[in-house]
């Protein structure tokens, strides 16, 4: 296969470009929704220490 013969089709690229950056979004989103509740359960586990401190 030769790949310097390959077309250069805009419709293609921007195919390519569309797809990389919803593979992107999609991952950041992710990350994000994770981290979101990560943060949420630390806060709520102070707040469930700041009621009932310790003896």
């Amino acid at each position: 296969m030769n790949f310097s013969e390959i077309p250069e089709n805009p419709l293609i690229f921007l195919s390519w470009v569309t797809a990389i950056g919803f593979f992107l979004s999609l991952t950041e989103a992710t990350l994000k929704i994770k981290f979101e509740k990560l943060s949420t359960l630390q806060k709520r586990q102070e707040f469930i220490n700041s009621l009932y401190p310790k003896i």
